[in-house]
Order: C-alpha cells, then sequence, then structure tokens
C-alpha cells in the first residue's frame, strides 16, 4: 500500500494583504508559521514520518516554509518541485483581488473550459493539469509513502491525477481545498484502487 499526505500550505501574506496569488511569491504570516506546526504534529498523527519520508513541495515561498516547519531539522528530505504551483494568473498576481475581479474573464459554463485564460498571461487548465499529472506519475512509480506540500486549487488536481481522471474530464476540477489543510490518498496493496481516504481536514 502506498500513502500520500497531501497539504496545502497554511495562512501567507497575499491572503491577509487581499492580494492576487498564484505565482506570487509570498510568505507565511506568523499565524501561517503557527499553523504549519500544528500540522506537522497533525502529519505525524496519521502515521506519516517527516524524518524519514521524502516531502514534495511547490517551491513558492508559502509552500515551502510551510515543508520546512513539517520537516523541522530534516531539510534534506524536501524536494521542490514547480509542478505543484499554484495555478498562474500572468499580469494579475500581486493585484488587489478588487482590482482583479474587474479584469476577470469568466470561463463559459459549457464548451471549451480547459483552454480558457481568465486573464492575461494566465494558465489554463489544460496547462496546469498537464504539469501536475506529470509530477503525480513521477512519484507514482517510486516506492514509499510521501508528503506534498501544494496549494489550494493545484491540490485538486493533484488528487484528480492520482486517481487517474483523464484530463478531458477535468474541466470542472475543485474539492474546494482550505488553506492548511491535509488530504490523505492511499492505493490499496491488492486491488491496486486508488482512493480518498481523508479530504481536507483542518489541523485547528
Amino acid at each position: 500500500m502506498k500513502r500520500i499526505c497531501l497539504v496545502t500550505h497554511t495562512e501567507a501574506t497575499h491572503s491577509i494583504d487581499k492580494l492576487v496569488g498564484g505565482w506570487y511569491n509570498s510568505n507565511l504570516t506568523e499565524d501561517g508559521r503557527s499553523q504549519a506546526a500544528l500540522l506537522r504534529d497533525r502529519v505525524k498523527e496519521f502515521g506519516f514520518k517527516p524524518s524519514k519520508l521524502k516531502t514534495y513541495s511547490s517551491d513558492l515561498n508559502r509552500a515551502y516554509q510551510t515543508a520546512q516547519i513539517i520537516c523541522s531539522g530534516n531539510e534534506s528530505q524536501i524536494v521542490l518541485d514547480p509542478r505543484l504551483r499554484e495555478m498562474s494568473f500572468g499580469s494579475n498576481e500581486g493585484l488587489p483581488q478588487n482590482e482583479h475581479g474587474q479584469k476577470i474573464k469568466f470561463p463559459p459554463s459549457k464548451g471549451n473550459r480547459l483552454d480558457h485564460r481568465i486573464c492575461e498571461g494566465a494558465e489554463s487548465l489544460r496547462e496546469l493539469a498537464t504539469r501536475v499529472i506529470e509530477f503525480v506519475n513521477s512519484i507514482m512509480d517510486e516506492d514509499g509513502d510521501a508528503i506534498i506540500v501544494a496549494h489550494g486549487f493545484s491540490s485538486s488536481f493533484v488528487i484528480a491525477a492520482f486517481q487517474k481522471i483523464d484530463i478531458e474530464s477535468m474541466a470542472y476540477i475543485d474539492y474546494k481545498l482550505s488553506s492548511g489543510s491535509i488530504s490523505i490518498l492511499e492505493v490499496d496493496a491488492f486491488f491496486h484502487n486508488r482512493s480518498i481516504k481523508l479530504l481536507n481536514s483542518s489541523a485547528t
């Protein structure tokens, strides 16, 4: 059986400042650092040992800082991977949320949602899904359990890729994962089914 502990980063400065995130490289707040310490304890309670497991993290500061606190003293276990980044919002990254809201081009309810871009320079859902699928496939070929630290929206695609949902069926994916959450994914040792054993559990 293979188990994955999927963690979303904790509170970051861009959220407090009401700025658009995406690839905007914000840091954890003091509350975010405290929340990450609680996450570390919860990760251990679920049977994952950060000192012995590879911890894959988005290379953006808020995710990496969360991973550092979870690993606390065992940072050599952290593998930074840009494929775990949040969806890019292109030229809108770092803008005030109210200004961003005025510029958004919302996706259609039907039709080609996968290739839609919500603002200038933004990633499409297909581009986000493609890189996350590549990441998930690469770690599923490795033995042993793992910890993943990513972002609220990109983590939805980690789950979808883990369950081998076809990319053409990902146009409506969104598990609404909150910051500082834990989800646990498992592969059955006998039937090789891939199940979501826990979804969006908060450490607080």
